[in-house]
């Protein structure tokens, strides 16, 4: 019980310190002389409002859409931030929009009109980096800059693999990459944060992959920062896919499953993340209401219940929205021109059926990878999808990419069940 009250509160210390650092570089990004960044925001300005604000760039490819609106509005709220009080800029988010949308108020800031549109609901602390790059290039420059960065880090991270001899752990991570298409990410700053912090953090989840409590520690700094920096895209990638490769590393030992001890683990990291994710949230709320001088939680709440269930223009009914949901993303896992494509889920769900057959079948084998931890880890996205039906549905060209844990965790099971080692009984596993 005391070491659960330990890590309980080194968690909450962890959070406390993970958010204030970040907020401290989010004061130095609103420092950068606003003067400094007027030329590249109003190229960035030119260009985004030069294109559709919701485009594809792969012919009619559906989840290859580039997500001009939301780096347009991430730059007004950087067009919007003064040097004069950094303090205040840092949480008063806003930009302008005047119905001509957010690239060309960029333009408008620039003329000194005074931001109409609240944005409180979020930290936007991905400007720690994008507000300082904006000194030295535009929008196209930091897009470049920001994928460098993600394909740095996955290189390392799958460097950090291999030389562990997890050579299994690294091709599931790449295989997974690859199946929710990681290039498309590389259009839009507003897909880059989720696996920048991703893979940033996987380095940690490698090296504690048998520490419980340390993990649950992480997590809780990983769900800091991803509350912190992402726009709500594909957030729990942040938590899912690093500490999957960490069951892969333990798995990959050959011992005989834990099932108790996984789940317990799982349970630990997703309530530290899930809790220092709400908390983080919740100081910006008090944070900004505070200084501001009026509620900013109201605006968040209702912005938080849209998206669950609020209804599309072509949905009839909240049980064809959270059918819907599930639909849209898992069509988005192949190159369709729909929002929905049956046939694409037809695909999928006969995939995902094989693999369920396929993991029946062999129950009478031994394996060194928790079931029930992985078929929960599968399942998570889903629930993400259920829950956040509108968003999901409405935004499912970027919300699909929450299912790489999900082929990570089945493709998984079907590698470790089969290569593991009974070492009681002194022998490998066969099929």
């Amino acid at each position: 019980m005391k070491k659960n009250v330990r890590t309980i509160l080194v968690c909450l210390l962890c959070w406390a310190a993970v958010l204030a650092v970040a907020f401290g570089l989010l004061c130095a990004a609103a420092a950068v002389p606003s003067s400094s960044i007027k030329d590249n925001l109003m190229q960035s300005s030119k260009k985004l409002a030069s294109q559709s604000p919701h485009g594809t760039t792969l012919g009619s490819t559906y989840h290859s859409i580039q997500d001009n609106y939301a780096d347009a509005v991430l730059l007004g709220v950087a067009a919007n931030m003064s040097s004069d009080d950094v303090f205040r800029s840092a949480l008063d988010t806003k930009y302008y929009d005047d119905g001509f949308g957010p690239a060309v108020g960029i333009q408008a800031t620039l003329t000194g009109r005074d931001a109409n549109t609240d944005y409180t609901r979020y930290w936007h602390g991905s400007l720690v980096l994008i507000r300082p790059l904006l000194a030295i290039t535009d929008i196209n420059g930091i897009r470049i800059i920001c994928s460098v960065i993600i394909s740095l880090l996955l290189v390392l991270d799958c460097f950090l693999l291999i030389r562990r001899k997890n050579i299994a752990a690294c091709v599931i991570l790449a295989v997974s990459a690859i199946l929710v298409q990681i290039w498309f990410v590389f259009t839009s700053l507003e897909y880059m944060t989720v696996f920048i912090v991703m893979l940033a953090v996987m380095p940690l989840f490698i090296r504690f992959a048998q520490n419980a409590r340390m993990l649950a520690v992480i997590s809780a700094g990983t769900g800091t920062l991803t509350a912190f920096a992402d726009f709500l895209t594909a957030e729990t990638l942040t938590l899912l896919v690093p500490l999957t490769i960490a069951f892969f590393i333990t798995a990959q030992k050959g011992e005989k499953a834990d099932n108790k001890k996984s789940l317990i683990t799982a349970a630990a990291c997703g309530a530290a993340w899930g809790g220092a994710y709400l908390l983080t949230f919740a100081a910006k709320w008090v944070a900004a209401s505070a200084v501001l001088g009026r509620n900013v939680s109201d605006i968040a709440v209702s912005a938080a219940a849209q998206r669950i269930s609020g209804m599309g223009d072509d949905i009839a009914s909240p049980v064809e929205l959270f059918f819907s949901s599930f639909g849209a993303n898992l069509s988005m896992l192949s190159p369709v021109s729909s929002k929905i494509n049956v046939a694409a889920i037809a695909i999928w769900l006969a995939l995902f059926a094989a693999v369920c057959i396929f993991l029946k079948r062999r129950d009478t084998k031994l394996h060194s990878l928790s079931k029930p931890t992985m078929i929960i880890i599968a399942c998570l996205p889903l629930l993400r999808f259920g829950v956040l039906m509108n968003h999901s549905y409405l935004h499912n060209y970027f919300t699909y990419r929450a299912l790489m844990p999900s082929i990570m965790a089945l493709t998984g099971l079907m590698y470790y069940r089969v290569n593991g080692s009974d070492k009681k009984q002194g022998r490998k596993i066969k099929n």
